[in-house]
Parts: structure tokens; sequence; C-alpha cells
């Protein structure tokens, strides 16, 4: 081997060192110092989706909410529901749907029931910061003579009572509501445990 062929072996090692070294050892180093892109994207995505579990969980309350009927000797008990802060709005209002729709199917077998009247209708529930207003349509105070008329009020009384620390006012069909049923039962507003007494 001559000497220019050695000069030349020795080039195309070096060259071919050079071409190794750039592409693997520096690549390798650079990617070292800022970090791979990809995993670093991926840990950013993985940190949102936390986070935004983590909001989720925060936003999502369940609060207790209890409700009025009565047992098969006519005595009121209450029962509980489940109210879910991110579907309903107010758990008041919630309390109050509840009330009109009770007792579920389960609460029937164990022989609880309600003296509201089933066509009873929410026609509007107005809560602020000073005072609630709860509209019914004219069905919660017909049939059932007084005492059931009696009953029905008292059980929206103990339920508006175990869900707010707010004032309320029962209306009926748009109109505050003094006398409640045929039988002429007088309700002393706001609601409480002797707006019944005479």
């Amino acid at each position: 081997m001559n000497f220019s062929q050695k000069i030349g072996l020795f080039c195309l090692i070096l060259i071919t060192a050079a071409y190794i070294y750039f592409s693997f050892f520096q690549k390798m180093d650079f990617s070292n110092r800022i970090g791979n892109p990809s995993i670093e994207n991926s840990k950013q995505q993985e940190n949102v989706i936390d986070n935004n579990k983590q909001a989720n969980i925060e936003k999502h309350i369940v609060k207790t909410v209890k409700i009025y009927v009565t047992d098969s000797n006519g005595n009121l008990r209450s029962v509980s529901r489940k109210c879910d802060t991110n579907l309903e709005k107010s758990c008041f209002a919630y309390a109050i749907k509840e009330l009109i729709a009770a007792p579920s199917d389960w609460e029937k077998k164990k022989g609880l029931s309600s003296e509201i009247p089933s066509a009873t209708k929410i026609l509007s529930i107005r809560e602020d910061s000073d005072n609630v207003l709860v509209d019914l349509s004219t069905a919660f105070e017909s049939g059932g003579g007084a005492e059931s008329t009696y009953i029905r009020v008292h059980q929206l009384i103990k339920t508006v009572l175990s869900n707010t620390k707010l004032p309320v006012y029962l209306y009926i069909d748009g109109k505050q509501a003094n006398v409640i049923g045929g039988e002429g039962i007088m309700i002393k507003q706001p609601l409480s445990e002797r707006s019944l007494d005479d």
C-alpha cells in the first residue's frame, strides 16, 4: 500500500468516525439536553388530564336533602335524596321537586305515602339572598279534606325548613297562600313550624 492509499484510507476512517459521532452521539446529547419533545408533550398532556380530573372532582358535589312523607300511621317521616350539584342548579329546588314526586316505589313498598296530590305542579321557585318563593299549582290545595290538607302543608313546611335557612313563602297559582283549601286552613308566612297554629 503506497503513501497516497494510506492517506486515502485514513481520510475514509476519519470521515466515517465523524459521521458516526455527529449522527449518533451528538443527536443523543442534544435530545438529552432539551428533553425528548414527544415525552415532554406526553407528560404535559397527562398533567392537563390530571388537573381536569381534579377540577371535576372538586366541582362534583353530592348533597343530601330531606323530604317528608307519611308513614302508615299518618305520621311524618323524613327520607333522603342525593342532589348532584353537577345536574341540579339548586338543591332546595331539587328537594321540592322530589317532595312533589314522592314517594318512590321502594318507599311505597315500605308503607310510605304522601298527602300531596299527584296533579300538583311546581310553577316556579325563586331563590335570592333574602328569601325563597315557592309557587305551586292549585292542585296542591284541592281534595282530601281538612286533615289531608293540613298534613300536606306540614310536609311542605318541614321539607323547606330542612333544606334552607332563608324565609320561604308559599304561593298558589301566583298568589301568596294565606288560606289553603276549601276548609280555609290559615297559614302564617313565611313558613315555619308555627305556620299552622291557630
